[in-house]
């Protein structure tokens, strides 16, 4: 058994909340480890095949300033980012959303990067498996394929996305039945595309008339084929495949993933035929993380809801900002149901607090929140700009020598505007 250093904070999960929590604590001056399973930061951002920031605008213009504009800057300055305007989704036209689009893999260096710069300690292919709240610290213990070690922090995140760190406190957690989860994707990417000629395509309106020819000969499990050109490449992301599944069930998840992977091929041969500038496409690779909109999501001091995105409440302790609309992939008609919301709504730091802990925030998509509001924050911007809120509120914790819980809203409020502002 390895001992590791004290920090002032450990943040359990590497995805895009993990890191820009991680950053932002770092460059604070806290000294900061990110526990991550796979062996790159970014999570579903970096390994799901997605190359999209959906809604990381607003009315055509960029919602976020802090660490999420730097990084997107630098996708952009790069020639591996653009950002796309009320792009229609390809499930309902009539749903448009600002989206940011982007290489994964360049994605992968510039948070690696940012994390390393900042001082992050970075410990991949591990994972947690002990936690302990103390009054005065946090304790963990963590393994990899060769070892297992203790380590002590100040306060502990949870960016798991599943609620994992909280579950191994102790804490109860709420999971959506089986037949009630949201249904999965897996990715994939394919090769060679006439990029010009598949945008004039994408901009014609005939897409919807093809995903309803994929759907009656059975090539398409579901209302949605999602063609997302790479910037800085000649590849394009497919979101195509459906399957349904318990993804806490090994077994479960596991003949959801061969499903899904047997839809693949199907449907490239389908994409060639019927999709101008793809007659020559390759499949270049298949995502190695299994797309699982659903997780866990805790007892919070507050359970956002989808009527407070509704009125677009100002709560006086809001720490990051939205404007995704609920988006549930409905398992049981195989469709998208679609709410648009009426503008940019809040997320307050209440929900980011499990009940019965002191030193612990969830700044993941298992915030407290109902099944509606939930499919509607899940997406990766919003959940990066609660991630950077989340690492400036632990320095102030720090600064204040006190639990995560004894921060009040206006010091939050007023500690976050000096960092930036996200409206």
């Amino acid at each position: 058994m390895l001992t590791n250093d004290y920090y002032d904070l450990i943040v359990i999960g590497g995805g895009t909340a993990g890191t820009l929590c991680a950053i932002a604590a770092a460059r604070s001056g806290l000294k900061t480890a990110v526990i991550e399973r796979n062996s790159w930061l970014g999570g579903m951002a970096c390994g799901s095949g997605l190359t999209e920031m959906n809604a990381a605008g607003f009315q055509s213009r960029p919602l976020y300033h802090g660490l999420e504009e730097e990084i997107f800057n630098q996708l952009i300055e790069s020639g591996h980012g653009e950002y796309h305007f009320a792009v229609p989704m390809s499930s309902n036209k009539e749903v448009k959303v600002d989206r940011l689009r982007y290489d994964p893999e360049i994605l992968k260096v510039i948070l690696e990067e940012k994390a390393v710069s900042a001082g992050v300690d970075i410990f991949y292919d591990s994972e947690l498996t002990e936690a302990e709240e103390r009054e005065d610290c946090c304790r963990i213990t963590v393994r990899n394929l060769y070892a297992t070690w203790n380590m002590e922090a100040s306060y502990l995140a949870d960016a798991s996305g599943n609620a994992n760190l909280i579950r191994t406190l102790g804490g109860d957690t709420i999971k959506t039945p089986e037949e009630k989860q949201l249904t999965s994707t897996l990715m994939f990417r394919i090769s060679g595309v006439d990029i010009q000629k598949l945008n004039e395509f994408l901009n014609s309106g005939q897409l919807p008339s093809v995903i309803r020819e994929g759907l009656s000969r059975e090539v398409l499990k579901g209302k949605i084929l999602a063609l997302t050109p790479i910037p800085g490449s000649r590849d394009v992301s497919v979101n195509a495949t459906r399957a349904q599944g318990d993804y806490e069930d090994s077994r479960s998840c596991s003949r959801s993933v061969i499903q899904a992977r047997s839809q693949i091929l199907p449907i490239l041969e389908f994409i060639k035929e019927q999709i101008p500038g793809a007659e020559e496409a390759t499949l270049s690779s298949i995502a190695p993380f299994f797309g699982v909109r659903d997780g866990r999501r805790i007892h919070g001091a507050y359970k956002l809801t989808l009527d407070d995105l509704e009125n677009m409440t100002r709560f006086e302790d809001s720490v990051a900002c939205g404007c995704y609309p609920m988006d549930i992939h409905d398992p049981v008609t195989n469709t998208v149901i679609w709410k648009v919301l009426p503008g940019v709504y809040h997320i307050p730091y209440r929900s980011l607090l499990p009940v019965g802990f002191h030193r612990t925030l969830v700044i993941g998509k298992c915030l407290a929140a109902d099944k509606e509001a939930f499919a509607a924050i899940r997406v990766m911007p919003i959940m990066m700009n609660v991630g950077e809120s989340a690492g400036y509120l632990f320095r102030l914790a720090k600064e204040r020598k006190c639990c995560m819980d004894e921060l009040n809203a206006e010091e939050i409020r007023e500690y976050l505007d000096t960092r930036y502002l996200n409206n």
